[in-house]
């Protein structure tokens, strides 16, 4: 394991100043990503109990989760009107969706920015390089084409490294972001349906 480590560390300092701008890149990414994961993963705010929102209507002191918070907030008060449970379903949107709206805005720029980084050391380990090859053959200008290139290469390697996963979670996220936005928009319809017959 040791070896391991050390062979990555090599990896990165071989790299050059542009893997600790991608080192945090990927550290923010990350935290990011994964507590927008756990955001959309935590509570019932989808269908999953959507069997039990026709009780739940009839009874909202015993909703349970997330779901049941907004169930009892729409339906709150002796005088409720469609106007009402529109206008607090669109705050409830506001505040739900739009907390994974502003992760996954993170997310995506920073799984955007990783490639570009990236191509920022793959131009400095061409410019490494073209400095190496304007000192002459030696053993010197040598080391420095090699060093540059494998500066370049490292830096776009890691770079599309960390931004491929960041697009799988983004995607997931949106997924269960647009999971969270339908359920709210059927809960609602149902409310208003059997709340407002004519």
């Amino acid at each position: 394991m040791p070896g391991i480590l050390r062979d990555a560390l090599q990896i990165f300092l071989s790299g050059g100043g542009i893997m600790y701008m991608l080192g945090g890149v990927a550290f923010i990414l990350y935290a990011t990503a994964f507590a927008a994961l756990t955001y959309v993963n935590h509570g019932n705010l989808n269908k999953k109990d959507a069997a039990k929102w026709e009780a739940w209507l009839k009874h909202p002191d015993q909703a349970e989760g997330r779901m049941g918070e907004a169930i009892r907030y729409v339906l709150h008060g002796d005088t409720l009107t469609i106007k009402t449970v529109q206008r607090r379903f669109n705050e409830i949107r506001l505040n739900a969706v739009s907390a994974i709206d502003r992760r996954l805005m993170v997310v995506n720029t920073l799984t955007a920015a990783a490639p570009l980084a990236g191509l920022l050391g793959t131009v400095m380990g061409m410019l490494a390089m073209f400095a190496g090859l304007s000192k002459g053959q030696g053993a010197g200008g040598m080391q420095a084409v090699a060093s540059g290139m494998q500066e370049a290469l490292i830096t776009t390697q890691t770079g599309l490294t960390i931004a491929l996963p960041g697009l799988f979670i983004a995607l997931v996220v949106k997924g269960k972001r647009d999971g969270v936005a339908a359920a709210l928009t059927q809960l609602e319809s149902m409310i208003v349906t059997k709340r407002f017959k004519n």
